[in-house]
């Protein structure tokens, strides 16, 4: 039996529910709060608590990663049937999970071999390293091919939300709060995309139809994709992503497509009604 074990944070998805059931993945909690308020997040969580949670919040959430403390009890659970650890975590520039992990490793060396990966992703972009990562393990892949595998993946991997709140761009700092009323009145939508792990706003359209549209010519512009990735706010897909889906497919036809909900910890950077596809690009093949 393999000695590797695969952990990671709660605000991972997975292409395939049941996944988590059939692999030795361990998961550290990430948390939003506000005030008293708490919900972890989790692969089976969707956005309904959120509204709950909004509706008598008097200030902003705020998420908090998995802690040192967290990581390192995780860590000394599974040394007994570990000899290597493979932790990848959101990307450094949404959650400090990263920084945890490494300062948690520290404790096991010389006795553990941790390798922790800045994903520069999240959601579904985490969770397709994730599962890489754990379907090779379970082939009995050795640990240096896994952390090849994964690292190799992170390149490849694209996301794009668009917003149909601007508020939430105030928060981040991307716009004054007078734009974002303005912009609001206006039916503006507006796009973010992740770029070395950080979320950055692209550009501006005047309709939720139209940003549907620039999400489509976005997927477009890959003639050769592994997996795409429908983010929404529905845990079932929502009659808008079944037909981003049937227009995607008409481009990418063999393509494997997943919808999932974004989840408690996205939603404190994209709102509660943002729509969003990953995509997963194909490996090129060395000549």
């Amino acid at each position: 039996m393999s000695r590797v074990r695969i952990v990671t944070d709660s605000t991972t998805r997975f292409s395939t529910p049941s996944f988590i059931e059939h692999y030795l993945v361990t998961i550290a909690p990430t948390i939003v709060r506000c005030g008293s308020v708490r919900i972890q997040d989790g692969p089976q969580v969707d956005l309904a608590m959120m509204h709950r949670l909004l509706e008598d919040c008097q200030t902003n959430p705020t998420t908090e990663a998995p802690t040192q403390a967290q990581l390192a009890q995780i860590y000394a659970q599974l040394q007994s049937s570990a000899d290597q650890i493979l932790s990848i975590h959101t990307s450094a520039g949404l959650s400090d999970a990263v920084a945890n992990a490494h300062a948690a490793s520290q404790q096991f060396l010389g006795r553990l071999d941790i390798q922790v990966i800045d994903s520069k992703s999240a959601s579904i972009g985490l969770g397709l390293l994730v599962q890489a990562a754990a379907e090779a393990a379970s082939r009995g892949e050795e640990f240096d091919t896994l952390v090849h595998i994964v690292r190799g993946m992170i390149p490849r991997l694209y996301m794009i939300f668009f917003l149909s709140d601007l508020y939430y761009l105030v928060r981040y700092g991307l716009i004054s709060r007078s734009q974002a009323i303005l912009g609001n009145m206006l039916g503006i939508v507006s796009f973010l995309t992740m770029e070395e792990g950080r979320m950055i706003p692209m550009e501006k359209v005047r309709s939720r139809s139209r940003a549907i549209d620039k999400l489509i010519e976005f997927v477009c512009e890959f003639s050769d994709v592994e997996h795409l990735a429908i983010l929404q706010a529905n845990s079932r897909p929502s009659q808008e992503s079944v037909s981003i889906m049937d227009r995607l497919r008409v481009y990418h036809p063999s393509t494997p497509i997943t919808t999932v909900s974004y989840g408690p910890f996205i939603s404190t950077i994209v709102g509660l009604d943002s729509l969003g596809v990953v995509v997963l690009e194909a490996e090129r093949s060395t000549p």
